[in-house]
Parts: structure tokens; C-alpha cells; sequence
């Protein structure tokens, strides 16, 4: 049964270009929770303005254990989820079929269960069976573990399961994209991490910078920009509001300093 598993587990991984291709628009699902049997609809939290992402894991599988027991996506809805700055919505889909609820907390032999994926999991887990299984053909789901994520424009993108918490966070920035005026304003803003610089592209049409916390202090002002590298290696990680001010308007952009 091991060796089935393990040949079965090599031909999922190897079509791993078939997933939903980028850009696409997420169907929509609604599903109950296996622990508390709450009901989610995907696009609730979309219409919301919150970034989804979507873990599709199988209980049997070791490489989806492995990736659960890094705690990222844990760690990203402790921070980001309705119980830190309500921004990241985490959904995990279970992708085995006939599990019973043993194979969730751990029960059962290790072509069933991997560990128990209940205990210290903060965000909802689906244990999806039929008729809800057409939502992996819908997503295109050729192998697991397999994560998205959903913009709030219901534009998917596929995550690869070796970015880390902040930069899961930072592709939570890139779905709050700019104005049209913005762009022309002030073009591409964001962080260089590793250098803790502030990137401006079009710093020139910028007069003055405001640095404000997510409690409405402000932590810096630069009344003079003549760089598009400006110095932050001060702030502390967390994340601060960035108000550029120019001669048609403010800027402003939330961005995560890691």
C-alpha cells in the first residue's frame, strides 16, 4: 500500500505546470468546517476586501505534513487574520477522499494520517467529499500540497510552499495595487528588505513622506525626498502606512517592514 501511495504521489508531482494558471478568476465555493461545522463561502471574505489563501493538502501525505508543521500559514492568519489586522483570510482543503475525522487528529495508519492537523490550527479545515469534490477539478489541483492565492478581484496566483510568512504577506501588498493616478504619480512602491530601504520609482513627483503606524502615530516625517532609496532601517518589523505627498495628492500605500 506504501509503495501505491508513494507511485501515486510521484505522478501528482510531476504535471506541476496543470495547476490553475495565474490571473485566472477563482470559482467560488462554500464549505463547512470540520471542527466547529461553521459555513465559509470564499467570496464573502473576497467582497470584503481580504487576500485569501487556499492550502489543498491530503492528511496521508508527508510533504503537506512537513509544509503544515512550518506553522506559515499559521503564523500569517495570527498576524494578518480576524484576530490581527483582519487582512488574510487561511482556508485548508483536505483533497483525500472517505477520510473519516480520525485521519485529522492523527488517528489512524500512516496511509491514512500524517499527525494530527486539528490541534494548534487556528484557521478552518474542510473535509471535502462529495458533491463539493468538483472543487479541486475547478481548481486544477494536479498535486498537494498546492497553495493559492486570491486577491481580492478574485485573481488567483499559485504559492510556492517555500516562501516564508513575510513574504507571504508581502504578496498580500501586491493585490493592493494602485490608482491609475497613483502610478502616474508616484509609480512602483514598495521595500527592499534587505536592505530596509523604501523604494519610491518616481520619487521626484514626491514632496514630503509620512510614516504612520497602524495605531495613527506617526513614527517619521522626510519633509525633503531626493532619492528613490530612502533609509528605514529604523522601524521595527510590523507594518506602517507610507503617505507620499505631492503637488496632486497623497500617495498612500500599507506596506510590512520584515
Amino acid at each position: 500500500m506504501k509503495k501505491i501511495i508513494l507511485i501515486l504521489s510521484i505522478l501528482l508531482g510531476l504535471n506541476v505546470s496543470a495547476q490553475l494558471p495565474d490571473g485566472s478568476t477563482a470559482p467560488n465555493f462554500t464549505l463547512i468546517d470540520i471542527v466547529d461545522s461553521n459555513s465559509y463561502t470564499l467570496y464573502d471574505y473576497l467582497d470584503a476586501g481580504k487576500t485569501v489563501y487556499i492550502d489543498i493538502f491530503a492528511a496521508h501525505c508527508p510533504t503537506c505534513w512537513s509544509y503544515h508543521q512550518t506553522h506559515t500559514l499559521k503564523d500569517l492568519y495570527d498576524a494578518y487574520g480576524p484576530n490581527g489586522t483582519d487582512e488574510v483570510m487561511v482556508l485548508a482543503l483536505e483533497y483525500d477522499q472517505y477520510n473519516s475525522y480520525d485521519a485529522f487528529i492523527g488517528v489512524g495508519p500512516a496511509w491514512v494520517t500524517a499527525g494530527d492537523w486539528i490541534t494548534g490550527t487556528p484557521y478552518p479545515i474542510f473535509n471535502v467529499e462529495d458533491p463539493d469534490r468538483t472543487i479541486f477539478t475547478d481548481y486544477q489541483v494536479p498535486y498537494y500540497p498546492l497553495v493559492y492565492k486570491i486577491c481580492p478581484d478574485k485573481k488567483t496566483e499559485w504559492i510556492s510552499t517555500s516562501l516564508n510568512t513575510s513574504q507571504l504577506y508581502q504578496k498580500v501588498q501586491d493585490c493592493q495595487t494602485l490608482s491609475i493616478e497613483e502610478e502616474i504619480l508616484a509609480g512602483k512602491i514598495y521595500i527592499d528588505q534587505l536592505n530596509k530601504n523604501l523604494i519610491i520609482e518616481n520619487y521626484d513627483q514626491v514632496q514630503s513622506i509620512e510614516i504612520i503606524n497602524l495605531q495613527g502615530q506617526k513614527i517619521n516625517s522626510i519633509q525633503s525626498v531626493t532619492s528613490g532609496t530612502i533609509d528605514i532601517h529604523t522601524l521595527e518589523t510590523g507594518i506602517y502606512i507610507f503617505q507620499m505627498n505631492t503637488e496632486q495628492g497623497p500617495v498612500v500605500r500599507k506596506l510590512f517592514m520584515n
